[in-house]
This record gives structure tokens, sequence and C-alpha cells, in this order.
């Protein structure tokens, strides 16, 4: 008796539009049209200001604590979602101030409470910058970079802009491949070698303009911007010691002041990204951790089971960074993916027909398969230079200018050389200036490795976030997900271009043998 197939996923179950993809099919809302929300919307309009005259977290503590439960629509929720990221995240992270442990409970409650109806995270995810943060110029426009802007920004810089808008752009590009997946996973049920290979050249070319969008990025977003004034606040508080968050933030009135460590805004929680990879039968495993292939290939081969028997989701286990990820994107999503991962069959079916009779037919479809998986890779390939370019040669490289970027306090005058004292030696109090402001820009006694030239390196005694020169001898650079960033990325990219029917050698490979 044949096996009952589960039906395709419906993608207004979901949350998700055919046309718009992962992003919701109305504009977001520009401002919460209830006035008990007004605390929050003014203080969204004015908090670049308050950050950069360090008075944010002083206007903060004195708001009041607002019901999120009077969130009504999907498109309130996705507003106050959103806010409240930006807000707590320019709370915790500050400019020219320690990172805040305490997260107050005017933020912390009414963010919990509003993560909780979206089934989210507490905590700046991709979906509330990327998906819920832009506005079309001219309504009737496409969503593409002619015709979007944001709603906010961390930094109010047009870069921070430019990086968010490439990335809805990506989103709204991405959006008919669902719908040619689905079709495809149908294909391959009918045993359609035909119409399965037209789907994938559909997908494939829309993998191809995903390249080409992501590749815009360079075009508005400057390296030196992102990395030492965007970036820093797009962070977690997972694997932050070395930012100065070792326990993570305290939620104030949340699960009785439990510290959280939670991951911060990652393309890895793209939603397409994931339902390509399932697509595919792309495996992520653990950074580092790769299956014995070798073993695998002198055991007994396992016959695989007919394309039309789905794997299980309960064999997919969420043991690596990026199906941890899921876990921060929007609970429809992340219910579609699972959904999805239930029915995939587009690897499988491929790959039983590659190990039989190879025609003509079946030559181009696995051809076609391969060259979709390709451009997944490429893309990847993309990201890794970007993240090389925006963020290790940045690191590496240390602040450009003097003080990095970051101005020290108006009220700080330029360290002026010391003159010899009477008694010969140089008088230790030349370094501070009349009103007794010291060399780095406060009244506080300089610490160790700090500079009025590079405050953004130590300030008072804790580093400033992410941004900050690497140090001798430490090669990990940390992404704002908390991961090794570069290994993550490798290993990522090497394991989609392994999920090729007809191999081919990723580039670690080819460094491995060339060594060798």
């Amino acid at each position: 008796m044949a096996q009952q197939l589960k039906d395709l996923p419906i993608l207004s179950d979901y949350d998700i539009s055919p046309i718009t993809g992962f992003l919701p099919v109305e504009e977001p809302l520009q401002v919460l049209p209830d006035p008990y929300f007004a605390p929050w919307e003014e203080t969204f309009q004015k908090f670049n200001g308050l950050l950069l005259a360090s008075r944010l977290r002083q206007y903060v503590n004195e708001l009041p604590v607002l019901d999120a439960a009077r969130l009504k629509t999907k498109a309130e929720q996705r507003r106050g979602y959103l806010i409240l990221c930006m807000l707590s995240h320019a709370y915790v992270w500050g400019k020219h101030e320690q990172a805040a442990e305490v997260l107050p409970a005017a933020l912390a409650v009414p963010w919990q409470k509003v993560a909780d109806m979206l089934e989210m995270q507490p905590v700046l995810t991709h979906a509330a910058v990327v998906m819920w943060n832009w506005r079309l110029l001219y309504k009737d426009g496409p969503r593409d970079l002619n015709n979007l802007d944001t709603l906010g920004t961390l930094s109010g810089s047009s870069d921070e802009s430019w990086f968010y808008l490439v990335t809805t752009a990506i989103e709204a590009t991405g959006a008919p491949v669902l719908s040619k997946i689905l079709t495809a996973i149908q294909q391959a049920r009918d045993n359609n070698i035909v119409g399965l290979t037209q789907e994938l050249e559909g997908i494939r070319g829309i993998i191809e303009d995903l390249v080409s969008v992501l590749r815009r990025m360079f075009e508005r977003c400057d390296p030196y911007v992102f990395y030492w004034k965007v970036r820093p606040y797009l962070a977690g508080w997972e694997n932050m010691a070395e930012a100065g968050l070792p326990d993570g933030v305290c939620y104030e009135g949340v699960d009785n002041g439990a510290y959280k460590k939670l991951a911060g805004g990652s393309a890895a929680q793209s939603s397409l990204i994931h339902a390509l990879d399932v697509a595919f039968g792309v495996e992520h495993h653990p950074t580092g951790f790769r299956p014995n292939k070798a073993a695998a290939a002198n055991s007994t081969p396992v016959v695989p089971a007919p394309a039309t028997v789905a794997v299980p989701a309960s064999a997919v286990k969420p043991t690596n960074f990026i199906q941890k990820m899921r876990f921060y994107m929007p609970g429809p999503h992340r219910s579609f993916l699972t959904h999805l991962t239930e029915v995939s069959n587009i690897r499988q079916f491929v790959t039983e027909k590659a190990a039989g009779k190879r025609t003509a037919e079946v030559e181009k479809l696995i051809t076609v398969y391969d060259e979709c998986v390709h451009q997944i890779k490429v893309f990847r390939d993309v990201h890794i230079q970007m993240v090389t370019l925006y963020i290790v040669m940045q690191a590496n490289r240390g602040p450009s200018i003097s003080h990095g970027g970051f101005a020290p306090q108006p009220h700080a005058q330029a360290q002026k050389t010391p003159e010899p004292s009477t008694n010969g030696t140089a008088d230790k109090t030349a370094a501070t200036t009349a009103n007794g402001i010291n060399s780095n820009g406060t009244g506080e006694k300089p610490s160790k490795g700090s500079s009025i030239l590079y405050p953004q390196k130590v300030i008072f005694g804790a580093p400033y976030g992410l941004a900050k020169k690497q140090e001798a001898g430490n090669d990990v650079v940390r992404g704002t997900g908390g991961t090794d960033l570069i290994p993550f990325l490798r290993q990522s990219r090497d394991e989609t271009n392994e999920s090729k029917i007809v191999p081919t050698p990723s580039i670690t490979a080819r460094k491995h043998s060339t060594a060798a």
C-alpha cells in the first residue's frame, strides 16, 4: 500500500505571499495608530539625537511601562517590535558608554510580550530591520532599490539604510522562488522530468538575480562606516564576553530578571535562504564538524527511499548555527520551513535519476539542478567577500582616522606635550586640561590601553562592543550572531557546493590538495 503523502504547504497559511514572499504584502506601518503608544513613537523619532548626546539611557529610564497587548494587528505588533528592537540595542550598546547589562522594564517587558505575539525572540533580528523596516517612495512602484527607504536606523547613516535595503530587495527579488519550489516538488512527485527541469531553470534565474542584488551592497554602504558605526548595534548578547556582556542582558521585569543570552541580527535568519537550502537538500553541520565522508563511502550503501517519500522533520536536528537561527524568525515562517522540510524531495529525485539510465532528459535535469546549487554557492561566495571587506579587513586595519570616527567629548582638549618639571621628570598633570578632563576625554582615570585617538578600543575599561581593532594573535572575528564568523561562512559555502550531483572541488578542498 502506497504511503500517504503529506500535502504541500499553502503559502498563505504561513503568512507568506506568492508575490512578496516573506515580506508583508502591505507596507509596514510608519506610526502606531493608538495614541497610547506615543511615548514609544516620540522616543523613536529622537533616539538618534539622544544617543549622540549620551542621554538615551536617562530618557528611557523615565518612560512608562506600556502594555503591548494593546497592539492588536500584525502590522502594529511588527511596528512595536521594530521600535523596541532599535531602542533596546541603542540602550544596551550606547555610544562612548560601557555596555548596559540591565535593560529597564519600560523596554524589556513590552519587548518580551510582543516577541511572544510574533513567536520570536526579544532581540534585534533580520525580520525587524529588513522585513518590517521599509517604505515605498512611490506607492505604485516596485519593491526594489530605486523605490525603497528605511523607517529607522541605529546610526542615522545612509550607509546603514542601504545595508538593510539591499537585503529587503533580496527578499523581494526572491519571493517568486517559493511558488516555484512547491511546483518543483509536485513535478518530482509526478515523475515529470521535463516539468521539474523547467521549474529549476526558473529558480536558477531567480537565484542569479539574488546574487546581482547582493553585489549592489558595495555601491552605497561604506565598509568603514559599517564596521565602526553600524555593526556594533546589530550585535546580540550571546558569546559577547569580549564586548562587555559576559552573562548576557538582564531583562528587568521579565522571568524574575533572569539574564538572557540571545544572538543578534544575522543574514542566517533569512527564511528565503533557508528555503533554498531545504529545497536543494543542502545540509549544514556545527562549525568545525563534518561527517566522515571516507567512512561513509566504504560502508554498505543505503538504497534511498523513493523520492515521493519525504524525510521526516525529526531527522533534522537543530544542532548547528543555521538551524538555531530559525528560532529568531517569525513563528509562521519557521513553521513553513518545517513543513517544507517534510515534503522536500527534489534532490532525492534527481539523485535517483542520476543513478539510473542517463538519458538526455536526465542529463539536462542534473545540469540544471547543479547550476541552481552553484548559484547558491556563488551567493555565499559574494557574502564571504563582503564579510572580508566589511568586517575582517576593518578589524585588522583599525581606525583609519583619528579617534576612529568617534568624536571625543566636546570639552576634551588635545593632549599637550609634557614639559620637564623642575625635578627633571615629566609633569604628570600636563595631560590633564584646565577643567580637569583627562586625555581620554572624560573625568575618569584613563584605562590601560585607552587613548583619546582610539576611544573605541577601551572606553571606561570596557570595549565598545564589536567595534574594535583585532588584537594580534586573535584569529576569532565574532559575528553579530555570536559565531566565529569566517570558519562558519566558509563551511556553509562548502556544504552548499557538496550538494551538487556532479561534485566540483570547493575552494577549501583545492587549497588543501595544493598544500598536500
